[in-house]
């Protein structure tokens, strides 16, 4: 092409026209139940282009001419009025627009609303558009200017008159949807009358022949200054004056205006002198985005050019241009204005011509500085902003200026450097107490050249020693920063008058003590202190500066424990000022209103209880008459969030009913905030989940929505969640051209303070790197969260202090470990010890040193003399060792009359200690070998560990031991493996004042001098070394004496003895009856049990001396509950069994590795069941074996990472996390479904048999299965092939679910392994060793006409499958139905066709007592769990809870609860959550009407149905249940010293009192439990306090689980799991976990049989793929996890399930709900 000669192009196109809020898109809104579309535009800054092929940059301007065709149903709307319309056929009109003058693209914006269009709008162009148009129904407002009224357009219809503009005939007219045209009068008011004003202003006529402004239903932004068509959110432009608040009047105010100063200015000024215009003398704060490195750039594609239309544009644009119009004067300002404009009229500008134009004025009227340029130069080309340092001199000021950032640290990207090595030229005004000048008539510039070159300015006055104050009505965009005593003399102003000082600086003092405390250049507690005036301050701009202030603060802390008394604080802050306030908002001006919005919402928000009270009463009187709203607009927000926050799904509701019908958007806009106020983890993410959801809340809304619940405390976790797990769909919804995005980033993290937050931000970054319009707003993210990180660390003991709360702290010490530090030579697989010595008599001495002032230093010292004989010639000595501190020439090797040399060596990762002879050892000789170490006395519960507990302000130590299963070694050298016996005589020295306790009884004490004694134990029987024990405290004992004349004695602090008594007989009984039951006599002097204050396991069956934790053997028949009794009887009966029966039960025989501790661990399991029996036969304890054995191994054995009962296992992590339910719960089944098989007399017979063949020796499973199968030939039984049976069982893992399929002659039964989530991987890390995963099953049923449940036929599944010929069975088509599995004796699952379900179902509703108990719970947990693994209808579990109101026995409906339990799991956070608790509330209401809260005279189980009925009432919220729970709670609270509650229900009085309370019910909760000394009530207690629903007071529950002083140890698992089962605590524990993990790894994840549990349970909730991820991500960090990896593979493989489970059953759930009018 030729320069300068004319072309011209053109062409059609197609494009979409869909939601998006940017380009030319599809818009709608609700005319009853009809959807009106119409379409318009948004084209700033670079979306023109998507409407049409044009010139799209701001500076290429152009006229434009409009055509826009649209059907006759619609009006059309553009830049310029209609000049002519056409008719084009069929149905189509065409509107030609007048040519626009010239104008830049992003000036257009359109609507269009039609969804039956057949052709798109066709454009004629004038180079390009930048007009926009608008096709809808929409009616203008008018008013009358003048006396002068123009004519309707043509096309419009249903319009009103229009607006005549300063006499002239310029139309202003105000469009909006006909349902909300009344709302347009304000705004059309103050657009006629602002626009008249600019016109006077600027002196230049408005040049268009029209003004429109609409209020689309759609907008991304606030408004935009499309020229002569503004488009507005409805929010920013309607208003009704009886439903819209004085906030909303201002806001509408306020963004016309800024609109306008768009279109008056005409010569294009950008937002920033805009901003300007609609600013008053609110505007006192300076922006934080503007105190990081990072906060000014160049920009180039869309999404930086975006990013930069934030605060720095807007805010501190408007600022930079108050402090020029300040320093130039008004005049100079308004005519050097006016000049820029006419003389760059249509064109584009620079910000220099801008400059020169004010520079030129400043010359013509004669002004100090007319250097305009060089000034603001130094404001606008660096970022930032400077803090002045006042000090003051003997005759002035030294002042001198400094960069502020909020983290001066912070690394620089050095992506904008500053030409003036951040300097500026600063206006410097001030006064002082002697003058009070506040005219600010004096400017003291501060050059860039002068301070640059290090020079203070000195200014000539002298100011005394009283308050100077700088920067006067805060003209100047600076922080000032003084001297310590100036401050104080500035607080002592305000405390004394605060109003001497204006307004604006009163709130510039607030505003810069916080900012400058929080970037270190002020000590905090000045800042804390400039509040200290706040109880009297009553104007509005200063109260908000400080809480500002205070706000940062309040986001800091709102999850530390701090943050109580900051509550405290603030509410003692507000309450004298909301009290003279309250929320009669009659007759209000504008001020006074905002004024009472601004305390009612803060004394609301910090717990003021008479305006959480009003609140409450106004919500509830409009909720009762919705069409009468009694509440003042200026409060809505505060008194519907109050009541939210503090109610339910029914305020909630009634909010989202109340928004979908508003037709106000001011009004829909406080309801969208005020929803994201509830604490319901499930409400907020239903919102969360219609935040995406443009049916639900409008594209435009959406951002405020998830900034809204990013707000609640219990709403950050699941936002940040929420954010990552839609990130896709988020970011191109909103991370192109929305300018909200970065806000939503920014709003989002701000709260982020510590390293864990900063790890998940980077980790994010990493794997998000594109963050479109949002990547400056993260950056910043980061950059303040590290900065937030710093500033908790500095300031949160000074805010302590300030607070004057004494909250416990850390003592976050740890005692260095004592260890020999030879280097770890190459790892080896082998963890085995070699078998070449075999230990035969070891002598322990251990001296516990526990008596200093110091525990940190406290140790023990030992020798260890071990007789070994040698098997096989070898020439080294391998010993189990771990933390000890050997003295090598302590080490002595003798035997066959030689003495060895020997050099020793470590292995820390088998945990072994080598000795190097010089020559061998001869097989057949027996050795000695001695020596002397020292090892670390330290808490950690396993090893030979200290333990403490409280006697008034004293604090008592002992050293106890838990060696199970491989930290003997951390007391002695030895050979620490099961099978390796030997005999053992114990030494223990001690001071006189303590008392020393082991297997066997004292022999002798002697006097060893200084204090110490030594007892010297009788030698114990062969044993292996994890059955030892070792207590050294000052307990008391009671004691009794068994049939058999064994001596049993329990051991308890002497402030608990006579807590041991139920116990104690408990013990003789059961060990009395074991004897008879095995026919063998209990083979030691003296049976011990001894409650320890810390106790990892429940308890230990060390032999003669079993170690229990105080809730499983101290027993209140005042204080402890029914289940606390159990919980006693059931432990001491498990822990005998161990010691009487000894069977693998553990002690007279013993695995021979740990891959067999499930005979040990289940057998004892059984036992404790079949023991309790026989002391407490009113129990129902095997009705009970069934839930909390059978159905518990069943959800873990159903993984495909479960595991065999006999497991391999090699590293003490390995073999710790096999003492899981498998072991446990499924051995105890297992041994169960023998006994049944095998009847009970072979049962009994043969196990004794096995325990005399192997008395004192080792054993596997083999021995006990031949036993019982010699028996049962003995016996004459059908089946004595009892290991080709167990074997099935025990060798490979999972169960079978048998099918059940009825035939015209019987049954056809198949077997199939039973999975819950067929389809996951199999890692094959375990295989059947039988091929194929079938067993031998013994099968049995019964049918409706039989009815025999007697279980007395067995038909046996012999590996496969099997038809059953039964002419008694009812044929298939007798609908009666068959039941499987009588009693549950078989491990296995039975699943029939659907119509024997419901047959099933049918009898439990006609009459479920037909149906054993046992076979009811059978039912429940078979089809929830079949239905879970997709092997039946959901509908049909479903179903099964049919007949549950008339369930009264505890078995079943337990069983239920399971099942239904699982599903409040899953929905917890889901929209359904809401209709199920409905449900469940419906389920148990009847029946907790029966029972009450009244437990007087209860048997057993009758209290065991109140506690499980009334916890279930309570928790689903049934009003007479909470009300009673918190009645009595308060009674409690009122008279600490009598508690009212039943200790069956405390569990459920607490925690609903805590749950909904607040601090007070927490606080008291946590003193009762520090005072108690009933182990099982501080329990309870604790499980209690993991109840409260506010986020803080978790965290802090959290802190203080790591906190040894505050939380035992053996507890702190306990309570992290018990706020993990709380929804608002899952997210803070997951995070807690992560943040803390290397801590709790070591803490826990070695030796601790609680580990996998943390882990299982954190984690069962875990559903979505954002979980999954997490766990995956997490999982490859550290995948390391010790013993709970196993749990951790499980979470991961349940998640999975989740997954699916949810995406296949939700809808069915919905529908099932739905079905029983719960939706």
């Amino acid at each position: 092409m030729t320069a300068g000669v004319r072309y011209h192009i053109s062409m059609d196109f197609v494009g979409p026209l869909k939601g998006g809020l940017n380009g030319l898109y599809l818009s709608s809104y609700k005319r009853g139940n009809e959807t009106v579309y119409m379409a318009a535009t948004q084209f700033q800054a670079t979306d023109a282009r998507k409407a049409f092929p044009c010139f799209d940059e701001p500076a290429i301007k152009a006229t434009f001419r409009i055509t826009l065709e649209r059907k006759s149903t619609k009006i059309a709307i553009s830049n310029m009025p209609i000049e002519t319309t056409e008719d084009v056929g069929d149905g189509w009109v065409a509107d030609h627009f007048q040519t626009s003058p010239k104008m830049p693209t992003y000036l257009w914006r359109s609507s269009c609303a039609t969804l039956s269009t057949r052709r798109v709008p066709r454009q004629e162009m004038s180079s390009r558009l930048p007009y926009i148009y608008i096709l809808h129904h929409l009616r203008k407002s008018r008013t009358h200017v003048n006396d002068s009224i123009l004519p309707e357009p043509v096309l419009t219809t249903n319009a009103s008159p229009t607006v005549a503009l300063n006499g002239s005939t310029r139309a202003y007219r105000a469009w909006a949807r006909p349902e909300a045209i009344a709302q347009t009068e304000y705004g059309l008011q103050i657009g006629v009358d602002v626009l008249t004003f600019f016109e006077d202003y600027f002196n230049i006529t408005y040049p268009l022949p029209k003004q429109d402004m609409i209020a689309l239903p759609d907008f991304s932004a606030g408004a935009m200054e499309n020229w002569g068509l503004i488009t507005y959110r409805e929010t920013a432009m309607l208003y009704d004056p009886e439903e819209s608040s004085e906030g909303n009047k201002q806001r509408v105010a306020v963004i016309i205006t800024h609109e306008l100063a768009h279109q008056a200015s005409r010569a294009g000024l950008e937002d920033v002198r805009a901003v300007h215009q609609q600013r008053n003398p609110q505007f006192v704060r300076l922006r934080r985005s503007d105190l990081v490195a990072s906060s000014f750039v160049p920009v180039a594609d869309p999404a930086e050019i975006n990013e930069v239309f934030d605060s720095i544009s807007y805010a501190k644009g408007a600022s930079v241009i108050r402090m020029a119009k300040f320093f130039m004067q008004d005049d100079t300002f308004q005519k050097g204005l006016t000049n820029y404009l006419r003389s760059l009229e249509y064109g584009a500008a620079t910000h220099d011509d801008l400059w020169y134009a004010w520079g030129n004025q400043s010359v013509v009227d004669g002004r100090d500085r007319t250097d305009v340029k060089e000034i603001m130069d130094t404001w606008i080309l660096q970022m930032n902003y400077p803090v002045v340092n006042v000090k003051r001199t003997q005759n002035g000021m030294s002042l001198s200026q400094k960069r502020f950032l909020l983290d001066a640290t912070s690394p620089d990207p050095r992506k904008y450097t500053s030409p003036f090595g951040y300097k500026w030229d600063i206006p410097f005004t001030y006064t002082h107490e002697d003058e009070q000048d506040f005219t600010a008539s004096r400017i003291n510039w501060m050059n860039r050249g002068d301070l640059g070159n290090g020079c203070g300015l000195v200014v000539a006055r002298t100011v005394g020693q009283q308050w100077v104050l700088a920067n006067i009505q805060q003209y100047g965009y600076y922080r000032v920063n003084y001297e310590e005593d100036n401050w104080r003399q500035l607080i002592r102003q305000l405390v004394d008058d605060h109003t001497v000082i204006p307004v604006i600086n009163r709130a510039q003092i607030l505003n810069d003590a916080w900012n400058l405390a929080r970037a270190g250049l002020l000590d905090m507690k000045i800042a804390l202190e400039t509040t200290n005036y706040l109880k009297n301050e009553r104007e509005y701009i200063p109260f908000d500066a400080a809480l500002d202030g205070l706000g940062f603060i309040n986001t800091m802390l709102h999850r530390h424990e701090l943050f109580g008394a900051f509550k405290r604080f603030m509410s003692g802050t507000v309450t004298e000022y909301f009290t003279e306030l309250t929320m009669n908002n009659t007759g209000a001006t504008h001020m006074e209103s905002f004024r009472r919005s601004q305390i009612s919402s803060t004394a609301c928000a910090y717990g003021v209880e008479s305006c959480i009270s009003q609140a409450k009463a106004l919500y509830a009187q409009w909720m009762a008459n919705p069409s009468v709203n009694p509440v003042n607009p200026g409060l809505r927000y505060t008194v519907y969030c109050t009541a939210i926050r503090t109610g339910g799904l029914e305020e909630w509701d009634f909010a989202y009913e109340q928004h979908r019908t508003s037709n106000l958007a001011s009004e829909q806009s406080r309801l969208r905030s005020a929803m994201a106020c509830s604490r319901e983890v499930w409400i907020l993410s239903r919102y969360l989940k219609r935040s995406l959801m443009p049916d639900e809340i409008r594209l435009q809304d959406a951002i405020g929505v998830i900034v809204g619940i990013a707000k609640n405390s219990v709403g950050r976790a699941l936002v940040w969640d929420f954010i990552r797990a839609h990130w896709k769909k988020i970011r191109e919804e909103f991370g192109g051209g929305s300018f909200s995005f970065p806000g939503l980033i920014s709003s989002i993290l701000k709260a982020f303070n510590t390293k864990h937050d900063l790890q998940q931000l980077e980790e994010f970054k990493d794997k998000e790197p594109d963050m479109g319009s949002g990547t400056r707003a993260y950056t910043q993210a980061i950059e303040e969260t590290k900065s937030n990180i710093k500033w908790m660390e500095k300031n949160i003991p000074v805010i302590k202090s300030w607070l004057g709360n004494a909250f416990p702290g850390t003592t976050g010490t740890t005692k260095p470990t004592i260890t020999h530090t030879t280097p770890t030579p190459e790892v080896k697989v082998d963890v085995r010890l070699p078998k070449a010595l075999v230990p035969l008599a070891y002598e322990v001495k251990l001296r516990p040193n526990l008596y200093g002032p110091d525990p940190e230093k406290f140790t023990f010292t030992g020798s260890v003399k071990i007789e070994m004989e040698c098997k096989s010639s070898t020439n080294n000595v391998t010993l189990h060792m771990k933390e000890l501190d050997i003295a090598k020439e302590s080490i002595t090797i003798t035997g066959g009359g030689e003495t060895f040399v020997a050099r020793y060596e470590t292995d820390t990762k088998r945990q072994f200690m080598i000795l190097k002879l010089d020559h061998n050892m001869t097989a057949g000789v027996r050795y000695h070998i001695s020596m002397d170490f020292v090892g670390p006395l330290k808490g950690g519960l396993n090893g030979l560990y200290l333990s403490s507990y409280k006697r008034g302000n004293e604090t008592v130590y002992m050293a106890a031991t838990q060696f199970e299963a491989t930290d003997a070694r951390k007391a002695f050298p030895c050979f620490d493996e099961p099978a390796i016996k030997a005999t053992f005589r114990i030494t223990l020295e001690r001071k006189s004042t303590k008392i020393a306790i082991s297997n066997m009884p004292i022999e002798t004490t002697e006097d060893v001098g200084d204090g110490w004694v030594a007892d010297h134990f009788q030698t114990s029987p062969k044993m292996p070394t994890y059955l030892l024990a070792f207590i050294v405290c000052d307990f008391e004992y009671t004691e009794s004496t068994t049939t058999r004349n064994v001596k049993y004695r329990a051991w308890a602090r002497p402030e608990a003895i006579a807590q041991t008594e139920y116990g104690l007989q408990i013990g003789v009984d059961v060990l009395t009856f074991f004897e008879d039951y095995f026919n063998i006599t209990y083979p030691l002097p003296k049976q011990d049990m001894i409650a320890l204050p810390d106790f990892s396991a429940g308890a230990m069956e060390n032999w003669g001396l079993i170690t229990y934790r105080e809730t499983a053997m101290l027993y209140d028949p005042e204080e402890s509950s029914e289940g606390n009794k159990q919980r006693v009887a059931v432990i001491i009966t498990h822990e005998l069994a161990h010691q009487a029966s000894t069977v693998w039960f553990g002690d007279l025989v013993t695995p021979s590795w740990w891959d067999d501790i499930w005979l040990n661990e289940g057998f004892a399991t059984y036992m404790e069941y079949f023991g309790t029996v026989q002391v407490e036969p009113d129990w129902k304890m095997f009705e009970q074996f069934i839930n909390n054995e059978i159905h518990s191994s069943f959800g873990f054995d159903g993984l495909i990472s479960s595991h065999p009962l006999f497991v391999p296992v090699a590293d003490p992590a390995e073999i710790n996390e096999v003492f899981d339910s498998i072991s446990y719960a499924k051995g105890a089944s297992v041994i169960r479904m023998a006994k049944f098989f095998m009847q009970d007399d072979t049962f009994q017979k043969g196990l004794t048999n096995y325990l005399r063949s192997l008395e004192y020796g080792a054993a596997t499973h083999d021995d006990l299965w031949y036993a019982w199968g010699n028996q049962s030939v003995v016996d004459g039984r059908d089946r004595t092939d009892v290991k080709e049976i167990m074997d099935t069982w025990i060798l490979q893992m999972n169960y079978p679910v048998v099918n059940v399929k009825r035939t015209q002659n019987g049954m056809s039964l198949s077997q199939k392994r039973f999975l819950l989530d067929a389809t996951s991987p199999d890692p094959r890390k375990y295989t059947s060793p039988l091929g194929n995963y079938k067993w031998d099953i013994p099968f049995t049923y019964t049918h409706e006409d039989e009815q025999d449940f007697t279980a007395s036929r067995i038909n046996w599944m012999n590996r496969g499958d099997l038809a059953v010929v039964d002419s008694s069975l009812p044929a298939p088509s007798a609908n009666k139905w068959v039941l499987a599995n009588i009693q549950q004796y078989g491990y296995y699952r039975v699943n029939y066709e659907e119509d024997n379900w419901r047959q099933l179902i049918r009898q439990l509703v006609d009459d479920h007592t037909v149906i054993p108990v046992i076979n009811r719970a059978q039912i429940l947990n078979d089809a929830w769990n079949l239905a879970r693994a997709g092997l039946l209808d959901m509908k049909i579990a479903l179903e099964t809870t049919n007949y549950l109101k008339n369930e009264r026995e505890y078995i079943p409906f337990d069983a239920a609860l399971d099942g239904l339990g699982f599903i409040n799991t899953m929905l917890h956070r889901h929209e359904l959550f809401g209709a199920f608790k409905r449900f469940m509330s419906g389920t148990v209401t009847e029946y907790f009407t029966e029972l009450t809260m009244n437990n007087t005279g209860a048997t057993h189980m009758e209290s065991f149905r109140r506690s499980q009925i009334s916890s279930t009432a309570c928790a689903y919220g049934v009003e007479s249940c909470i009300s009673q729970a918190k009645a009595l709670y308060a009674q409690w609270m009122a008279n600490p010293s009598v508690n009212p509650v039943n200790p069956g229900l405390r569990y459920t009085v607490y925690c609903t009192a805590i749950r909904t309370g607040g601090l007070e019910e927490w606080d008291f909760a946590y003193e009762q439990h520090r005072t108690s000394n009933l182990a099982s009530e501080q329990s309870r207690l604790r499980s209690a306090m993991a109840c409260s629903r506010e986020v803080w007071i978790l965290s802090r529950y959290l802190k203080r689980s790591l906190m040894p002083d505050e939380i035992r140890l053996q507890d702190a698992i306990g309570v992290i799991v018990g706020i993990a089962k709380n929804s608002v605590g899952r997210a803070l524990v997951w995070d807690f976990i992560r943040a803390h993990w290397k801590k709790i790894r070591e803490e826990f994840g070695g030796g601790s049989f609680s580990f996998p549990g943390l882990i299982s349970s954190i984690l069962k909730a875990f559903n979505t793929k954002h979980d999954l991820q997490q766990l995956e991500e997490f999982k490859d960090k550290e995948p390391d996890m010790g013993s709970g990896t196993r749990a951790y593979n499980q979470a991961i493989e349940e998640t999975k399930s989740n997954i699916k489970w949810m995406e296949k059953n939700i809808p069915v759930i919905k529908s099932w709900l739905g079905d029983n009018g719960l939706l």
